[in-house]
């Protein structure tokens, strides 16, 4: 029996490092695509590019398919082998004899595809609302939303899995609903921001921009669905991970990522060969002429592939994590993510969207809502000692 090997500090910090810096480019590198008009929230491509990197950590899987197939061939040579000799050794046989038994009896990964195939259904949903809010909230607003999606596992998981929810953890959920709330305030006070607004040309304002009351209010209450959405996905996925029959395993991580990756690409591809194609010009063609006139379609196709890249990276780093330091270090992890992609946005998209400009209630709504993140985190890290 090989002893598991702890994690050296250096490759924690690494993979910290990764799945920060991809988590920093898949929300920047998003809101970018939408500003040069090639992305949209109803086109579903940025969904298909996050859900093709999904589906590449089935690259991951390969050297343990691999290696278990290797071990089944060992088996059966020396099944073969056995009954091919004459006269075998009694102690030979015996050891032979006793590791098929010991293979039989070993419990079997069991892959439930049906509910498998639910979860990436729910999964395409959640994020195709999410988008959508995502481009009328923007991305600094978007990401301390998304951030209480640790808190709505929570509570789904007390109604539905029967998981307690202690008093500071109550409070942190109070807390994270009231910086959402005071981020409403921010909204209105972007409204009254008296800039200029980005400068219009005869098709219209060039730069659409997201201080407008009516919309981002809109977009703050679909992205608030969508994340509950996502917390009904992880809620799913925490059941398939986690409940098993007598003699079978539960499927890993990495392949419930590939399989919902996988699924979740097959149905993005028939909804834009079904309607984003059709519409192209409408969805695409118009929006960069409108937004972007002279963008590099170069630069639009790489961002593209750089994305569906940084989706690998995110969810390849996110699992390694999970499995070396736990699901509480990421969800601290992610809270920092977003206060530093509210910062980044603002210094990044403020001149072209007001609606990415930084004012004091937004401010504290970050540092409200990421601060209860944080305690509601650990207070779940000492609940589990």
């Amino acid at each position: 029996m090989t002893k598991q090997v702890k994690p050296t500090l250096v490759s924690i910090i690494l993979y910290e490092a990764l799945f920060l810096l991809s988590g920093f480019f898949s929300t920047l590198g998003q809101q970018f695509l939408y500003y040069q008009g090639a992305a949209t929230g109803l086109s579903l491509l940025t969904n298909t590019a996050t859900y093709l990197g999904m589906a590449a950590v089935g690259f991951l899987l390969l050297p343990g398919w691999y290696g278990s197939r290797k071990n089944n061939d060992d088996i059966n040579m020396a099944s073969m082998t056995k009954d091919y000799q004459l006269l075998p050794g009694t102690e030979e046989e015996t050891s032979i004899d006793a590791q098929n038994i010991i293979n039989t009896n070993q419990p079997k990964e069991v892959v439930d595809h049906k509910i498998i195939f639910a979860a990436a259904c729910l999964d395409v949903i959640a994020n195709f609302a999410l988008t959508i809010g995502f481009f009328y909230v923007g991305s600094g607003m978007y990401q301390v939303i998304y951030s209480s999606v640790v808190i709505w596992c929570a509570i789904l998981s007390f109604f539905f899995l029967g998981r307690k929810i202690s008093f500071v953890q109550s409070i942190s959920i109070i807390g994270v609903s009231v910086g959402l709330a005071l981020s409403a305030l921010g909204i209105n006070q972007n409204k009254e921001l008296t800039t200029p607004p980005p400068p219009s040309s005869s098709t219209g304002t060039t730069m659409p921009h997201s201080y407008h009351m009516s919309n981002t209010m809109f977009g703050m209450l679909l992205t608030s669905f969508a994340t509950f959405g996502y917390a009904c996905v992880y809620v799913v996925s925490d059941q398939i991970l986690t409940a098993r029959a007598p003699n079978t395993l539960p499927p890993s991580p990495k392949k419930v990522c590939f399989l919902v990756g996988t699924y979740g690409s097959l149905i993005s591809f028939i909804y834009i060969i079904f309607y984003t194609i059709p519409n192209w010009n409408i969805l695409i063609t118009q929006e960069m002429v409108k937004k972007m006139p002279h963008s590099s379609n170069f630069v639009i196709i790489l961002m593209y592939l750089i994305l569906s890249f940084s989706s690998f990276i995110h969810n390849f780093a996110y699992y390694w994590l999970m499995k070396e330091i736990g699901n509480v270090s990421t969800s601290i992890l992610n809270a920092l993510r977003a206060i530093i992609v509210f910062g980044l946005s603002h210094m990044m998209f403020c001149k072209i969207d007001h609606g990415q400009c930084l004012n004091i209630w937004k401010g504290w709504s970050a540092f409200i809502v990421v601060g209860f993140v944080t305690i509601f985190s650990v207070s779940k890290a000492r609940e589990s000692k």
